[in-house]
């Protein structure tokens, strides 16, 4: 295949995400001179580039270009976590691992997660929150993984893809804690998941953005937010969006969490279908109040 010129890192030809802008650390940016796809199947579409080094040399780079992938933390009502354990080929074994998969052409990272959850453990889930975002081999992949916790399930059952095989766990949280320290879970987009839901429950307070779907808006929803907030000890705002409620919620961790899953029911005449929980900047202008703010 012939080679692709290109000196801007942002070119239709580069394959990469593009560059994040970073003054302080122009003297570490590689540059892409030229590249060429070098295997392209069913998976993997393999690149190889030739680069300008900082110091003005050039190198080869290798990498495999990936779509993103969705990770799923699922828990349960009772706490306990939903996990699957499959056959990876190129290990030749078992592993033990949360719900995942990629995107599809189209998706947004939040579609994969509610599509990954039915299909491979049989679960829909009315409340998500993102977690973060890993990106596993940063040495020869594009590969970024976004996490998502799931909570409020409901089970619908399965849709496994065709030549898709897998047993279902439900873990409480000390099995999976142990399932760690032995080390039967070894799976690093899981390490990183169970590590990033340990510090979000261990946060001290919390700073979100509360997207809330469904029927919920002419149905009292924003007063009943700014009441439940402030019989939760939350502050922040509330407001009504084109297709849903936005808040933005401050406080303790108990008195958020307790917060955003009851926005999973509302007031009564709401039919909530989903909420999604995000982290938001800490903001100390809001501190000690909770206001009703402009439509949008």
């Amino acid at each position: 295949m012939n080679e692709s010129e290109s000196t801007n890192p942002a070119s239709d030809n580069d394959a990469r995400p593009r560059l994040v802008a970073d003054p302080a650390r122009a003297s570490l940016v590689e540059r892409r001179i030229a590249g060429e796809c070098v295997y392209r199947g069913a998976l993997l579409d393999v690149r190889r580039d030739r680069a300008q080094l900082p110091d003005g040399g050039e190198a080869v780079r290798e990498y495999i270009v990936h779509p993103g992938a969705v990770l799923v933390v699922p828990v349960l009502d009772d706490g306990r976590f939903i996990l699957e354990r499959q056959f990876r080929y190129p290990q030749n074994r078992t592993f033990i691992e949360f719900p995942a998969g990629k995107l599809d052409p189209g998706e947004t990272a939040l579609d994969t997660g509610v599509r990954e959850l039915v299909e491979e453990v049989g679960y829909e889930a009315k409340h998500w929150t993102r977690l973060g975002v890993v990106h596993p081999v940063i040495s020869y992949s594009t590969e970024a993984i976004e996490i998502y916790l799931a909570h409020r399930l409901v089970e619908v059952g399965a849709r496994l893809d065709p030549g898709e095989f897998l047993e279902v766990l439900c873990w409480t949280q000390q099995e999976l804690a142990r399932a760690l320290e032995e080390e039967c879970v070894t799976d690093a987009k899981t390490l990183a998941a169970a590590a990033m839901h340990a510090r979000w429950m261990a946060a001290f307070r919390r700073s979100v953005r509360v997207r809330v779907f469904g029927v919920v808006q002419g149905v009292g929803y924003r007063d009943w937010l700014i009441r439940r907030a402030g019989a939760a000890g939350a502050w922040g705002w509330v407001r009504n969006r084109e297709h849903f409620v936005e808040a933005v919620l401050q406080g303790p961790r108990d008195a958020c969490d307790r917060l955003t899953h009851a926005c999973v029911d509302g007031p009564r005449a709401a039919r909530v279908t989903r909420v999604e929980v995000s982290r938001t900047p800490y903001d100390a202008t809001l501190d000690g109040g909770f206001e009703q703010r402009p439509s949008i």
